[in-house]
Protein backbone atom coordinates (compact mmCIF):
# COMPACT_ATOMS: atom_id res chain seq x y z
CA UNK A 1 0.00 0.00 0.00
CA UNK A 2 1.41 3.39 -1.02
CA UNK A 3 2.03 5.91 1.69
CA UNK A 4 0.00 9.09 1.49
CA UNK A 5 1.99 12.24 1.00
CA UNK A 6 1.91 14.84 3.72
CA UNK A 7 0.43 18.26 3.12
CA UNK A 8 3.99 19.66 3.22
CA UNK A 9 5.18 17.17 0.58
CA UNK A 10 2.24 17.98 -1.67
CA UNK A 11 2.85 21.71 -1.28
CA UNK A 12 6.53 21.19 -2.16
CA UNK A 13 5.51 19.31 -5.32
CA UNK A 14 3.12 22.11 -6.27
CA UNK A 15 5.91 24.66 -5.81
CA UNK A 16 8.30 22.55 -7.90
CA UNK A 17 5.73 22.47 -10.69
CA UNK A 18 5.19 26.24 -10.50
CA UNK A 19 8.95 26.84 -10.67
CA UNK A 20 9.22 24.45 -13.62
CA UNK A 21 6.41 26.24 -15.47
CA UNK A 22 8.04 29.59 -14.78
CA UNK A 23 11.37 28.33 -16.14
CA UNK A 24 9.56 27.17 -19.27
CA UNK A 25 7.86 30.56 -19.61
CA UNK A 26 11.26 32.27 -19.36
CA UNK A 27 12.76 29.85 -21.90
CA UNK A 28 9.92 30.44 -24.36
CA UNK A 29 9.92 34.22 -23.99
CA UNK A 30 13.71 34.58 -24.16
CA UNK A 31 14.04 34.74 -27.94
CA UNK A 32 11.28 37.38 -28.09
CA UNK A 33 12.88 39.52 -25.36
CA UNK A 34 16.52 39.15 -26.49
CA UNK A 35 16.35 41.85 -29.21
CA UNK A 36 15.56 44.45 -26.53
CA UNK A 37 18.89 43.73 -24.77
CA UNK A 38 17.58 43.91 -21.21
CA UNK A 39 18.37 41.57 -18.35
CA UNK A 40 15.60 39.80 -16.47
CA UNK A 41 16.37 42.00 -13.46
CA UNK A 42 16.06 45.17 -15.55
CA UNK A 43 12.70 43.97 -16.85
CA UNK A 44 11.55 43.26 -13.27
CA UNK A 45 12.68 46.76 -12.27
CA UNK A 46 10.70 48.34 -15.11
CA UNK A 47 7.65 46.29 -14.12
CA UNK A 48 7.80 47.67 -10.54
CA UNK A 49 7.67 51.32 -11.61
CA UNK A 50 4.37 53.16 -11.44
CA UNK A 51 3.05 54.88 -14.54
CA UNK A 52 2.65 58.23 -12.86
CA UNK A 53 5.08 58.46 -9.93
CA UNK A 54 8.67 57.72 -9.06
CA UNK A 55 9.68 54.87 -6.77
CA UNK A 56 12.55 55.10 -4.24
CA UNK A 57 15.60 52.97 -5.03
CA UNK A 58 15.29 51.31 -1.59
CA UNK A 59 11.73 50.24 -2.36
CA UNK A 60 12.87 48.77 -5.68
CA UNK A 61 15.70 46.92 -3.91
CA UNK A 62 13.19 45.36 -1.49
CA UNK A 63 10.88 44.35 -4.34
CA UNK A 64 13.77 42.85 -6.33
CA UNK A 65 15.27 41.29 -3.18
CA UNK A 66 18.73 42.70 -3.80
CA UNK A 67 21.02 45.40 -2.42
CA UNK A 68 20.30 49.00 -3.36
CA UNK A 69 23.74 49.25 -5.02
CA UNK A 70 22.60 46.61 -7.53
CA UNK A 71 19.48 48.66 -8.27
CA UNK A 72 21.59 51.79 -8.69
CA UNK A 73 23.64 50.01 -11.36
CA UNK A 74 20.51 48.82 -13.16
CA UNK A 75 19.03 52.32 -13.01
CA UNK A 76 22.29 53.75 -14.42
CA UNK A 77 22.03 51.45 -17.46
CA UNK A 78 18.31 52.07 -17.96
CA UNK A 79 18.81 55.81 -17.59
CA UNK A 80 21.59 55.75 -20.22
CA UNK A 81 19.11 54.10 -22.59
CA UNK A 82 16.50 56.78 -21.89
CA UNK A 83 14.02 54.38 -20.25
CA UNK A 84 14.04 55.88 -16.74
CA UNK A 85 15.00 59.12 -15.00
CA UNK A 86 16.02 59.91 -11.46
CA UNK A 87 13.99 62.55 -9.66
CA UNK A 88 14.46 64.15 -6.25
CA UNK A 89 11.93 63.22 -3.56
CA UNK A 90 9.95 66.33 -2.58
CA UNK A 91 9.83 65.25 1.08
CA UNK A 92 13.39 63.89 1.54
CA UNK A 93 16.19 65.27 -0.60
CA UNK A 94 18.45 62.32 0.29
CA UNK A 95 16.09 59.99 -1.59
CA UNK A 96 16.12 59.59 -5.35
CA UNK A 97 12.99 58.39 -7.10
CA UNK A 98 13.13 56.36 -10.28
CA UNK A 99 10.45 57.10 -12.85
CA UNK A 100 9.64 55.81 -16.32
CA UNK A 101 10.19 58.04 -19.32
CA UNK A 102 7.52 57.95 -22.04
CA UNK A 103 9.86 55.68 -24.03
CA UNK A 104 10.34 53.43 -21.00
CA UNK A 105 6.59 53.24 -20.42
CA UNK A 106 5.94 52.22 -24.03
CA UNK A 107 8.73 49.62 -24.06
CA UNK A 108 7.67 48.21 -20.68
CA UNK A 109 4.18 47.54 -22.03
CA UNK A 110 5.58 45.55 -24.96
CA UNK A 111 8.06 43.65 -22.82
CA UNK A 112 5.55 42.72 -20.12
CA UNK A 113 3.14 41.45 -22.75
CA UNK A 114 5.87 39.11 -24.00
CA UNK A 115 7.15 38.13 -20.55
CA UNK A 116 3.68 37.33 -19.21
CA UNK A 117 2.69 34.95 -21.98
CA UNK A 118 1.85 31.63 -20.40
CA UNK A 119 3.98 28.65 -21.36
CA UNK A 120 2.50 26.58 -24.18
CA UNK A 121 2.28 23.51 -21.94
CA UNK A 122 -0.14 25.33 -19.63
CA UNK A 123 -2.43 26.34 -22.49
CA UNK A 124 -2.12 23.09 -24.44
CA UNK A 125 -2.47 20.56 -21.63
CA UNK A 126 -5.33 22.02 -19.60
CA UNK A 127 -8.82 22.81 -20.82
CA UNK A 128 -10.61 26.05 -19.89
CA UNK A 129 -12.37 24.54 -16.89
CA UNK A 130 -9.11 23.15 -15.48
CA UNK A 131 -7.39 26.50 -16.00
CA UNK A 132 -10.26 28.27 -14.24
CA UNK A 133 -9.95 25.90 -11.26
CA UNK A 134 -6.18 26.29 -11.13
CA UNK A 135 -6.54 30.07 -11.34
CA UNK A 136 -9.05 30.12 -8.47
CA UNK A 137 -6.82 27.95 -6.29
CA UNK A 138 -3.72 30.03 -6.95
CA UNK A 139 -5.65 33.26 -6.40
CA UNK A 140 -6.76 31.90 -3.01
CA UNK A 141 -3.15 31.15 -2.08
CA UNK A 142 -1.92 34.55 -3.33
CA UNK A 143 -4.66 36.62 -1.70
CA UNK A 144 -3.09 39.17 0.58
CA UNK A 145 0.50 38.50 -0.49
CA UNK A 146 2.74 41.46 -1.43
Amino acid sequence: MALRKTKQQLAAEVMASIVRLNKERIRESGPHLRPYDLTTQQLWLLSRLADDAGVPIGTLAEALQCHSSNVTGMVDRLETRGLVVRQPDATDRRVKLVALTPEGRALRGKLLEIARRPPEALVDRLDSEQLETLNELLAKVCAGLG
